[in-house]
């Protein structure tokens, strides 16, 4: 801690004092530590679509996000028209990440960056890049560092964006003079839109669709490794994995996401970089598949 006070206050001029005053008040974050590193035998690990699927596009998830797609329309339909992301996507997103900006999550934000940056997150670097991003955030807004609550890995505010996401993606879309991802739905509207577009969100093509397999299919051969479409369509109906919904074009780039269930079942999605675009703000699967299904609830459709 030592030598990230003495590279910061160097990095920045800054006041060596102050840093070591807001560090030596840093109350050590056990619980976001042990969340932080799950254990082997931790079944979030290995929960099934199905079930994962009903902790967010649920009732009280789709009342609440038609309530707010009715209350930021405005905000989300220039949103839409600027970055191209239909807005019950944006407002999935936000449903999922805070319960529309009600659940910003308990953790100290500086305590628990602190924590995760110096003591064996597996994770220390990335967390120390995040402190340092968070201390600047902090006196860029204006900000109470001490006073600012967030999830256990450091994410804050109604979009939950880690610091350095805030400092490079947020945007000012209430005009008030500020990024404010704390209080104002507004801006923390257009910051999700804006992510997404610099993450490879394009208006011009779908989301996803279902894959209807062909007996004997290797669905193996067309998974990625890399969160991205990497495989003509057109080939995946050669290889047995064709769209009935007729949704994707033959030309479009797709990957296969299998989503297992609890029954064994797996049901297949072809994944466009829209799909993808959605993982770079949580890497999982099954988080971009509920946010799209969330998103389509929201819309009034039957999810697919």
């Amino acid at each position: 801690m030592r030598d990230f006070i003495s590279s910061l206050s160097a990095k920045y001029n800054f006041d060596r004092s102050y840093l070591e005053r807001i560090f030596a008040k840093v109350r050590p974050q056990r619980k976001a530590l042990n969340l932080i590193r799950p254990s082997k035998t931790d079944k979030s690990q290995t929960i099934t679509w199905d079930h994962y699927r009903k902790l967010f596009v649920n009732k009280d998830n789709i009342d609440k996000g038609k309530r707010f797609i009715s209350t930021y329309m405005l905000s989300l339909e220039k949103a839409h028209k600027k970055y191209g992301v239909p807005p019950e996507v944006i407002a999935a997103i936000i449903g999922i990440e805070t319960k529309y900006g009600k659940n910003q999550g308990k953790f100290p934000v500086f305590d628990t960056l602190a924590t995760l940056a110096f003591e064996r997150s597996d994770r220390e670097n990335f967390f120390r890049e995040e402190l340092e991003a968070f201390i600047l955030l902090c006196l860029e807004q204006g900000l109470s560092i001490n006073k600012i609550k967030g999830s256990y890995a450091g994410a804050l505010g109604i979009p939950q964006f880690m610091p350095s996401s805030w400092r490079t993606f947020a945007v000012d879309f209430d005009q008030s003079g500020k990024t404010n991802l704390l209080t104002s739905p507004k801006d923390a509207i257009g910051s999700v839109a804006n992510y997404l577009k610099k993450h490879g969100w394009d208006k011009n093509i779908p989301t996803h669709s279902v894959a209807k397999p062909e007996p004997g299919s290797n669905a193996k051969q067309f998974f990625t490794y890399e969160l991205q479409a990497e495989y003509r369509y057109n080939d995946l109906q050669k290889g047995g994995f064709k769209d009935p919904l007729n949704k994707i074009p033959a030309y479009l780039d797709v990957s296969l996401v299998d989503l297992k269930l609890r029954n064994n079942k797996i049901i297949y999605w072809l994944a466009t970089e829209n799909f993808f675009a959605i993982t770079k703000y949580n890497r999982s699967y099954k988080y971009a598949a509920a946010v799209l299904e969330l998103s389509e609830a929201l819309k009034g459709k039957s999810a697919p």
